[in-house]
């Protein structure tokens, strides 16, 4: 008697069949959720930041508030949805601040520049420590670091971003207490 095939496959065979349903549910929500604008693009180009302003905006014993204005550029052909924008400033090659922005969300308009307003404390002992460094060195360099990152939307992708430079602020302290240095 001839044994009929069996309409089952064996384990090992069957194993793929059954997790393919699976990726492509998978691959359908990637895919959806790009549609809906959950994840980045892809080839994404993390936003261009200069610091436009830095300003005391109030003195106290414990602590000095700033206020930073970054301008952000947005290299890219879409808008960028921006949310939880936090970052930490280097100031003279050590750590100087940390915040956020003002604003829970922010848009940057494709191929156009932003203004983002943000606020931060710093203990007054930290700023005197960076005043007497920046007193005592003749042709130091008054560097900063900004990094940080920002979310896509309300996704929890994140977009690092960087920018490094010369801090004009500092230049114009130096120069003001530099006749306090002269006998």
């Amino acid at each position: 008697m001839r044994r009929q095939p069996s309409a089952t496959l064996p384990a090992r065979s069957r194993e793929p069949v059954r997790s393919r349903p699976r990726l492509l549910a998978a691959a359908g929500l990637a895919l959806a959720a790009a549609a809906c604008g959950l994840v980045p693009p892809i080839g994404l180009q993390a936003p261009k930041v200069t610091v436009a302003d830095l300003s005391i905006r109030s003195l106290g014993l414990k602590e000095i508030r700033f206020a930073l204005l970054l301008d952000a550029r947005n290299p890219n052909d879409v808008d960028v949805p921006l949310s939880n924008l936090r970052f930490d400033l280097d100031l003279l090659g050590r750590p100087f601040a940390s915040g956020a922005a003002l604003e829970p969300t922010v848009t940057l308009a494709a191929g156009a520049t932003r203004s983002v307003p943000i606020e931060f404390a710093v203990p007054t002992s930290r700023l005197l420590e960076v005043l007497r460094e920046v007193r005592g060195s003749e042709r130091a360099p008054l560097d900063y670091r900004l990094h940080g990152s920002a979310n896509w939307g309300k996704s929890p992708f994140s977009i690092p971003f960087e920018r490094q430079g010369e801090l004009e602020t500092l230049r114009k302290l130096r120069e003001l207490l530099e006749p306090a240095r002269r006998p």
